[in-house]
């Protein structure tokens, strides 16, 4: 579905729209109705993208900007997390993706199914949440606080990476320079700029000036350059490492930023998401519309690219399945903290056992196993409701699914 873009003119003397966009009291131009709901993620790379008026994390085209439907909504009872701001949507190890809240103060875990995990950092730790980062497993979180904190797993604070008196909105690593490196869109007020850190968080260089710079993105078709929206500016800027900028596109009130597989640009305000033309920044599509916040490349579902994580961001054995319902074949997604014996069974509805999937002795980490929907005799099963009961010595976890024929 493609939306017409829409801007309501709100008066400079009722609202500070700088001031709303840093507490994440969101300058509202409008509240989009939902139009979907919470989709099966596709297999292979994808875009997640936060909406923060309708608190969820939507999923688009890399090639196209294509809207596909809502990775992760809400918890609507407020259990495990609360989406009040979400602002950034992120992958660790291939696999988990991380959530900064900037209205929450906090940083939430999925899997790659969007299945909740666990609280890497809360309001304990954090305030006026924003942009975050990854690296030799450590989580960086930009505060309104003036600090990017680090956690090296769950409720694991471990210091301050820069705590110079910068305001930072978003911080991305690099290595340039040298490795682990960091650029960082800093909002501090009297001279908002993008900077370049050391891999210690000292300063390098500050690279030019830029009022209110929101995400800082790789420009994926052009090796050795980079992308920034500027919130204020009303400007996305291209530029190089030593702060060269060489191409900008106007675009009113810009948060994220990405370069599409088509060459063209991927952008979002406080409308929506919009694919804007390479050569002149004219809007060619809305591709959704609503608070859209920054804009991060993932590989969706299973796809793991990266290194097996360390046992501290798996707390306990977690099961999900995908496709639900599904037809021909349910994958089962299994995280591990440790080593460990594991049987994964599936029930009727009656209470029979009807299938033993192979599982056994499963080292730490994260493991995908899948069920052809027939039994043990690999007779195919009828439709109707089963159950998946994954047993380890820690416990046992059930999830109901329904197979269609």
């Amino acid at each position: 579905m493609v939306l017409s873009a829409a801007v309501l003119a709100l008066p400079a003397e009722d609202f500070d729209l700088e001031a709303m966009e840093m507490s994440g009291e969101s300058g509202l131009l409008f509240d989009a109705p939902r139009y979907d709901q919470k989709a099966d993620p596709p297999r292979g790379q994808v875009l997640l993208i936060p909406d923060s008026g309708a608190d969820v994390v939507a999923m688009f085209d890399p090639y196209d900007g294509t809207y596909w439907g809502d990775f992760i909504v809400d918890d609507s009872t407020g259990t495990y997390y609360n989406f009040a701001t979400p602002i950034n949507a992120m992958q660790i190890y291939g696999q988990y993706i991380l959530v900064s809240d900037q209205v929450s103060d906090a940083v939430w875990g999925f899997d790659e199914y969007g299945n909740y995990l666990y609280t890497v950092a809360d309001g304990t730790y954090l305030n006026n949440v924003r942009g975050i980062d990854f690296r030799d497993d450590t989580v960086f979180v930009t505060s309104g606080d003036d600090y990017v904190a680090m956690f090296d797993g769950p409720g694991s604070f471990v210091g301050y990476f820069i705590q110079d008196g910068t305001d930072p909105f978003d911080i991305m690593f690099v290595d340039e320079v040298e490795s682990g490196s960091a650029l960082y869109c800093d909002i501090q007020g009297t001279t908002d700029n993008v900077r370049h850190y050391y891999a210690d968080g000292t300063l390098y260089q500050e690279l030019f000036n830029t009022s209110f710079p929101e995400q800082v993105q790789v420009d994926i078709l052009n090796t050795g350059y980079y992308l920034v929206a500027s919130f204020s500016d009303n400007m996305i800027y291209q530029f190089t490492i030593d702060g060269t900028i060489t191409d900008s596109w106007s675009f009113s009130g810009g948060r994220g930023i990405f370069r599409l597989g088509n060459g063209n640009l991927l952008a979002t305000n406080g409308t929506g998401v919009h694919e804007l033309d390479a050569a002149t920044g004219a809007i060619i599509e809305t591709e959704y519309a609503g608070q859209a916040r920054f804009i991060e490349l993932v590989d969706l579902p299973g796809v793991a690219i990266g290194d097996t994580p360390p046992s501290v961001w798996i707390q306990s054995p977690g099961m999900s399945v995908y496709p639900n319902p599904f037809h021909d074949m349910l994958s089962v997604s299994i995280t591990l903290p440790q080593a460990t014996q594991v049987s994964l069974e599936v029930y009727s509805i009656e209470g029979r056992m009807v299938r033993e999937l192979d599982a056994g002795s499963m080292g730490a980490g994260h493991h995908l196993l899948t069920w052809d929907g027939t039994s043990d005799g690999g007779s195919p099963l009828g439709q109707g409701v089963y159950f998946v009961r994954m047993t380890t010595p820690a416990g046992v976890t059930t999830m109901k699914v329904n197979l269609l024929r």
